[in-house]
């Protein structure tokens, strides 16, 4: 054996292309796996001469270890943190450790930012729902926009999250070993400070002695009961304990968690919570990453065989001699009806400020709201009569109607409302409304406006993140406590091009966020905008053939429904995703779970279905999909400013005043 040319795998690398490429180099690689002896065993018959190591994962690299390799030069890990490593011993020895460089920096950015997004939005919790079966309305989420995050650690992965959340409007405050130059984000010195003025804090900072439980009982105190905590660095840089403890007590909002203290054992409590987000140590895993780790791997056991420098172009931690000891070199990086007066044999008297709440809003109390302003409002939901019969009864006396959720407003409907002159819709779309008989008697029809844009971005871009590097799926592998040598690989962000489907307010959203990941946009929409920079296609079917993913957020009409068929589907090929947060029938939906199920595209984040509240029950079998009740608008923002914008457009009516957002 060549001992001179050997490197040492401790676990088994996934991928088999290395293997192959160090093997075509020439160098001999040791595989203890494959022995049938213990590795301590292995190493005392097989490894006096061995030259390299190469560590995938978290391995420790311990002084009882590292005496087995009496002629070790190099150990070359996988991961950015190098905590498992006895660099004392290795400074000792004069061996050179060589972690990843930046070549993880965006995938785990990206990880921590869909963590984030998923905690607050509700994503995996909305999700395990639907796929358990259980329908009806989902609990609120948080808006994303406005949030002050606090990242502990603003090197190369903490700026790179930074860059991503300051498109969400977000606000970035930090803390580090120092204040950082030139950075606009401001600096508190320690956590503590830090966590006590954040709604979020984003640990993305190496674990040393200072940093090991760095979030602990006082900061989680600090954070407080709205507080969210993503860890995406090392489980010890919290106190897991009091973290759990604090979760099951409702003492803290939330966690994203793709990191724990006794990896890979994730505590069972948090297993019961709706409110924390779990991942198998997964932030880093994706195509891209694999394959620049493996190029760099095999340079860098080339460089060091041939007496070369290892490349430091990449940002390397080295640890080398110099004048016969080690020294570290670290590069840059880093009420019902009471309202209406009526007569004994119940004809109605006052009709000038009635307002018709169609149906009760499971999120905020619409009625009382309305009451509290001085509208009469009726809710047919506390009579005991049929709604054809209450409207029979009651409907002569409605001005106003506020429609909650997606109701049918048709002309059956329409009959029973004869001095009905405005309709308040608490969505976005109004496909679900008869226009043209609004039209022929004078109805105003108004929706809420932009009161759901940023909600409805932020959550697109929540599924596209949850798709492609596999969140949702994760997760649920860990909650099921299925066994599993690595974590699923998933796709980078960064470079994906994008295509939007309607660029209006939403669309323009989505892009101004993913444009913060690298993304490359295009889009088609009714006609080309003007000072627009990306790349506009004239119809669907051409954007799906230059696109690795299509974004649907334009209206319903009958020229866009089923404006994703099989011939988009087919252009958008095997490796494409389909995120749609507009309406179901955009999507030949048929047509979406056959190419799914047959591997014909990628995969697909659905917020809508064409037939909701029900979802295609081959799509629960699916790990390629990420599912979610029509959710997207859902937040205490953004029903808040519903409310306002509904309340303001019925005093503008009665008062014979202008509405907004009145359809056309």
């Amino acid at each position: 054996m060549e001992q001179q040319r050997t490197v040492l795998f401790l676990r088994r690398y996934p991928f088999k292309a290395l293997t192959d490429a160090l093997e075509s180099h020439g160098l001999q690689v040791l595989k203890p796996w494959e022995s049938h002896l213990t590795l301590d065993a292995f190493l005392s018959s097989h490894c006096g001469g061995v030259r390299a190591v190469l560590v995938y994962g978290l391995v420790p690299i311990d002084s009882a270890l590292l005496q087995k390799l009496p002629s070790l030069g190099v150990v070359v890990t996988t991961s950015i943190g190098l905590d498992h490593i006895d660099l004392p011993t290795c400074r000792s020895r004069g061996i050179i450790v060589a972690n990843s460089g930046d070549f993880y920096t965006e995938d785990a950015a990206d990880y921590a930012v869909g963590l984030l997004l998923d905690v607050l939005r509700r994503i995996s919790a909305s999700e395990r729902l639907l796929r358990r079966g259980v329908r009806g309305d989902v609990p609120l989420a948080c808006r994303v926009g406005g949030k002050r995050i606090g990242i502990v650690g603003l090197g190369r992965i903490g700026s790179a999250i930074a860059r991503r959340l300051e498109a969400f409007g977000c606000i970035i405050s930090y803390t580090s070993r120092a204040k950082k130059p030139l950075v606009p984000f401001t600096f508190f010195p320690n956590v503590l400070d830090l966590a006590a003025e954040v709604d979020a804090l984003v640990l993305a900072c190496a674990l040393t002695e200072e940093t090991h439980h760095i979030v602990d009982k006082e900061v989680l105190s600090a954070l407080g009961r709205k507080g969210v905590v993503i860890n995406i660095g090392r489980g010890p840089l919290v106190d897991e304990k009091e973290l759990v403890s604090r979760l099951v007590a409702g003492e803290i909002g939330g966690a994203g968690l793709d990191v724990f203290e006794d990896e890979p054992n994730a505590p069972m409590e948090l297993f019961r919570l709706d409110n924390v987000v779990l991942s198998p140590h997964a932030a880093v895993h994706s195509d891209g990453a694999r394959h620049k780790m493996c190029n760099l791997i095999v340079a860098n056991l080339i460089a060091f065989f041939e007496n070369k420098p290892l490349s430091c172009v990449l940002c390397l931690l080295v640890l080398k001699l110099r004048s016969g000891r080690g020294a570290v070199i670290k590069l840059s990086y880093y009420n019902g009806m009471s309202c209406v007066s009526a007569t004994r044999d119940g004809r109605v008297m006052e009709e000038r400020r009635t307002v018709l709440l169609l149906r009760r809003s499971p999120f905020k109390d619409i009625a009382g709201l309305l009451e509290s302003h001085g509208f009469c409002v009726l809710k047919p939901w506390e009579s005991h009569l049929t709604l054809d019969a209450f409207l029979a009864s009651h409907g002569g006396a409605v001005r106003a109607l506020v429609v909650p959720g997606l109701s049918p407003i048709g002309e059956a409907l329409l009959q029973h409302l004869p001095s009905l002159g405005l309709i308040l819709l608490t969505s976005s779309g109004h496909n679900h409304v008869d226009l043209p008989a609004c039209r022929s008697r004078g109805i105003l029809v108004a929706t809420v406006g932009n009161s759901y844009t940023d909600e409805v971005a932020d959550y697109a871009v929540g599924l596209l993140l949850d798709l492609l590097r596999r969140v949702s799926a994760s997760e649920r592998l860990l909650r099921q406590r299925i066994p599993k040598a690595e974590p699923l690989l998933a796709c980078r962000v960064g470079g994906k091009r994008v295509g939007i489907v309607g660029l209006g307010r939403i669309g323009s959203a989505i892009a101004r966020r993913l444009e913060a990941f690298g993304c490359i946009i295009s889009y088609t929409s009714t006609t080309k905008k003007p000072l627009v920079p990306f790349t506009y296609f004239a119809n669907v079917l051409d954007l799906a053939a230059e696109a690795d993913a299509i974004v649907l957020t334009c209206a319903l009409t009958e020229e866009t429904h089923h404006i994703v068929d099989k011939e988009v589907l087919s252009a958008l090929g095997r490796k494409g995703v389909v995120i749609n947060v507009g309406r179901g029938a955009l999507v030949d939906e048929k047509e979406l779970v056959r190419s799914l199920v047959e591997r014909e595209v990628g995969g697909a984040g659905l917020d809508v279905f064409e037939n909701e509240p029900d979802v295609p029950l081959e799509l629960l079998r699916l790990d390629n999909v990420v599912l979610s009740p029509h959710a997207a608008v859902l937040s205490e923002e953004s029903m808040e400013a519903m409310c306002d914008h509904v309340v303001a457009n019925l005093i503008a009516f009665f008062e014979n005043k202008p509405l907004s957002s009145v359809v056309d």
